[in-house]
């Protein structure tokens, strides 16, 4: 599994509510590609920062969907949000998991 690590900041002027409403817009392009299988996205205490979390399959599914979301309308929202010089992304491969406690 791999993971997509995705941190930015949401421009100014747009609004939390804003911002909410464009990252559930993206959720069907996801649901819609080879090798999803989740999504968490994280709001950083005390600042406009974000974390986007995204677990693939395998690294060459998350590379197609970074490649197609640039396309597809469904995302032009959520991307239109962001803060495009603080856009940070990264994948890391699992290698290690805990069960939730029960």
């Amino acid at each position: 599994m791999i993971l997509e690590l995705v941190t930015f900041r949401i421009r100014p002027g747009v609004s939390e509510e804003q911002f909410a409403e464009a990252v559930r817009s993206v959720d069907g392009f996801l649901t819609e590609q080879p090798g999803f299988l989740s999504r968490q996205v994280l709001t950083v205490e005390g600042d406009r920062s974000h974390v986007d979390l995204v677990w693939w399959e395998d690294l060459a599914a998350a590379q197609a969907a970074a490649e197609s979301i640039r396309k597809d309308p469904r995302a032009a929202s959520f991307m239109s949000c962001l803060d495009p010089t603080s856009v940070h992304l990264s994948h890391a491969r699992l290698t290690h998991s805990r069960p939730e406690k029960p």
